[in-house]
């Protein structure tokens, strides 16, 4: 006859106590008070953050533009230092995008077409140093007046792009006054107008050899705010 051995318990195995679950309640709750708040401002952030990457990846593009060919693309050139190109006008939109690209976007078939005319002086070789991707010109899928996927601005709720770049090659981009008079007052919708004034002459300097930003919309129609290339917001702390 087989004889079943009973088995034994462990009298030194045991789950956790009412207490070890409270304090592992009470670190997790810390933990996320912590964390929690962080976590909300970095999703509430998203756009301006995602917008703040597509911008630091045009300046890095930009960069490699002016490696290559020894010079910044010509469009960003025609006007003095410090007075911004807008992506919205359409010349200068399809400049920036053959500067790039090195090919033409054809806005109302949405293809990509070979450089010809002027715009080949914008980029002789039709080098490819940026693969725009559709998010960058909005949602192609849901058209509307605002956002219809045509123009790279169409992604910002149709509002303009401005870029500036460093052309006496000093490091430094001195801000035209139009140029600068713009930002503070889009600035002034996020801190206050005191904070904004005092670092006026400091934000009107960009120490970099490339800017690219793009304004709240000052009628209020779309959900915006104010993105910038480099850290602008380093003036606008406490003084």
């Amino acid at each position: 006859m087989v004889v079943m051995k009973k088995t034994q318990q462990n009298p030194n195995k045991s789950g956790f106590t009412l207490i070890e679950l409270l304090v592992v309640i009470s670190i997790m709750g810390i933990l996320m008070g912590i964390i929690g708040p962080k976590v909300f401002d970095l999703l509430s952030g998203s756009k301006g953050t995602k917008t703040q990457a597509v911008f630091k990846s045009w300046v890095t593009q930009i960069y490699q533009y002016k490696q290559h060919y020894k010079y910044f693309p010509p469009f960003l050139l025609e006007e003095d230092e410090g007075v911004p190109s807008n992506l919205s006008v359409d010349e200068q939109h399809d400049a920036f995008i053959a500067s790039l690209r090195g090919r033409s976007w054809n806005s109302d078939s949405f293809t990509w077409e070979s450089l010809s005319g002027d715009l080949l002086d914008q980029n002789r070789k039709s080098k490819e140093f940026h693969s725009f991707s559709e998010d960058e010109f909005g949602n192609i899928d849901n058209m509307n007046e605002s956002n219809n996927g045509k123009y790279l601005s169409d992604a910002w709720g149709g509002r303009n792009i401005y870029i500036v770049v460093d052309q006496d090659g000093d490091g430094l981009i001195k801000l035209s006054n139009t140029a600068l008079s713009m930002i503070v007052e889009a600035l002034k919708n996020d801190y206050d107008s005191s904070v904004v004034e005092k670092a006026k002459e400091r934000i009107g300097t960009i120490r970099d050899q490339v800017g690219i930003f793009v304004l709240q919309d000052s009628t209020g129609e779309t959900d915006s705010e104010n993105v910038f290339s480099w850290d602008i917001q380093k003036y606008l702390g406490e003084n």
